[in-house]
Order: structure tokens, then C-alpha cells, then sequence
């Protein structure tokens, strides 16, 4: 493969085309658990593979990742990140302590103890 035959944009092409069709019929909706405003939400934004990071430290890895064709993936592993998305899935989300969970994980036990035990969800 030669190395500068394939070009990549900053949107992968798995997301590019991706169509969201926010007037579904086929969805629920959970409430609110968390009653704070969006831009009260702070989200740290990072990648999860940064060459520019890693150069910067002496490790300057990316060319071998595209010899082997590799940066598609990568492209998809940073990115897009949907903030809105994830603001609305933390204002929904139930927070258990452990106690409840080793509840629900008891009681799961005791229906089926042969086949839950040592399970998690």
C-alpha cells in the first residue's frame, strides 16, 4: 500500500453520511433525573489517540499507522464528539450507590443462583 494514496478527512466516513432522524416515532423518552441546566455541564473533550501529543513527547508514531492504514480508524476513535448527546444522557441517568447494587445483585442470586451467581450486568 502506498502511503500516500488514501487521503483522510476530519470527519470519518462512517459518520459522514449518518442520517439522525430526530422525529422518530420509535423511541422513549426518560425523564430527567438531574435537574441542572446544559450550560451548568462542563465536558472535558480529549482524544483517545493524540499523535500530535505523542510527538511532542518523542513518540512520533503516526506515519507508521498510515503505512499500515490505520488513520481511518483513528479518525473514528476522536471523533465526533456529540455534546448534546452526551448532556442529555447524564441529565437521565440513575446514580445507585453500592449498596442497592449488591441489593439488586442479591436478589438476582436468589432467583437463579446456579446461573446468576458470579454474573454482572
Amino acid at each position: 500500500m502506498e502511503s500516500g494514496s488514501t487521503s483522510y478527512s476530519s470527519i470519518p466516513v462512517v459518520f459522514s453520511k449518518l442520517p439522525i432522524d430526530t422525529n422518530t416515532q420509535k423511541h422513549f423518552s426518560k425523564n430527567v433525573t438531574i435537574e441542572i441546566p446544559y450550560e451548568k455541564l462542563d465536558l472535558v473533550l480529549e482524544q483517545p489517540v493524540d499523535f500530535e501529543s505523542l510527538r511532542a513527547n518523542g513518540y512520533d508514531v503516526k506515519k507508521m499507522f498510515q503505512e499500515q492504514g490505520w488513520l481511518g480508524y483513528f479518525d473514528i476513535l476522536n471523533g465526533p464528539d456529540y455534546t448534546q448527546l452526551v448532556k442529555d444522557f447524564w441529565k437521565r441517568c440513575d446514580i445507585i450507590t453500592q449498596e442497592e447494587a449488591d441489593k439488586e445483585y442479591n436478589n438476582k442470586v436468589a432467583e437463579d443462583p446456579e446461573n446468576n451467581r458470579g454474573k454482572s450486568r
